[in-house]
């Protein structure tokens, strides 16, 4: 790959659709990992490419306008992270190629036709089976023994959760549960539909991976240690600023290996021959912190199958 980079004198032109809003931390470390698993297949920033990023923090419409300001400069290819960005491309262009990071379902929400060869200009990396909406629902109810409602806080708008939501609502039930939509488009609605689930007792949370969600992480956190709501999250960075706990892939690691895959379309291949390809790894984090606010203690048990525990 190193090679056919050098050979190629011609700058070449990423645009990047980050779902995280400009100056998160979060995003930045996610996108430092993409440059530099990049720059080791030989594609350099600044000497043979130049990346152009947009960040539109979990906003759709944000998401559609910066898409459209991208494809009008023509790029060589566009990394779009998350579901509104992959969207919002796909309307505008069916040449550009487009590797996606971190999307849920994308043969549901047609953005490719098949897993393994997925045709058109648009391949990458998915994220969440609708299984693993289980083993949130065992963790809730290990952490949480009193719980017997669960709010699924999510965005009503995004259509690739609804599988994942449906498998929660369906097994909720086996873990003495009762499944209950909430939803959190933005801030405001987050913070209205929080309060209005916990007004009766014994609740707790599940924070679906919504770009509005990691947006509004803080709230989300103020707001479940306030009502005593004890609450899962998808992605690890949840748990380790303030989150109780976060079951599910190292995102970065997925910034990491959609590198190579614009390389290899910059170097040449076609980005319908290339799988979509699903996370490898997976953790449990646990934050004693968050725990002991919200009045709970972790068992041993569960101590010792995490991956890391934040004291």
């Amino acid at each position: 790959m190193a090679a056919v980079a050098q050979q190629d004198r011609r700058v070449r032109r990423v645009g990047f659709l980050m779902s995280y809003g400009e100056g998160d931390r979060e995003g930045e470390e996610r996108l430092s990992a993409f440059r530099e698993s990049l720059r080791q297949t030989g594609w350099i920033e600044g000497q043979t490419l130049r990346m152009d990023v947009r960040w539109f923090g979990g906003d759709p419409e944000r998401a559609r306008a910066h898409a459209k300001e991208l494809v009008e400069q023509s790029p060589d290819i566009i990394v779009a992270n998350g579901t509104p960005a992959v969207a919002a491309a796909r309307q505008l262009t069916r040449s550009i190629p487009v590797v996606f990071v971190v999307v849920v379902d994308p043969l549901g929400a047609g953005f490719v036709e098949n897993l393994s060869r997925p045709g058109g200009n648009i391949t990458g990396f998915s994220t969440f089976e609708p299984q693993i909406g289980g083993k949130w629902l065992e963790l809730l109810r290990e952490i949480a023994p009193r719980a017997s409602r669960v709010g699924v806080l999510t965005d009503p708008d995004f259509r690739g959760f609804s599988e994942l939501s449906q498998t929660i609502e369906t097994m909720a039930p086996g873990f003495g549960l009762r499944a209950v939509a909430v939803h959190g488009r933005n801030s405001e609605d987050i913070g209205k539909n929080i309060e209005d689930f916990a007004r009766q007792e014994n609740g707790a949370l599940i924070a679906l991976p919504t770009p509005a969600n990691s947006v509004n992480r803080a709230q989300i956190f103020a707001l479940a240690t306030r009502y005593r709501l004890p609450a899962i999250y998808p992605f690890s960075f949840l748990a380790r600023s303030g989150g109780l706990l976060s079951y599910g892939f190292d995102s970065v690691d997925l910034f990491k290996r959609a590198a190579p895959y614009v390389a290899r379309i910059l170097n040449g291949e076609k980005a319908g021959d290339l799988p979509v390809q699903a996370p490898t790894k997976y953790e449990l984090v646990i934050n004693l912190k968050a725990a002991k606010a919200l009045g709970l203690t972790v068992s041993s048990s569960m101590l010792s199958r995490a991956d890391e525990v934040i004291e």
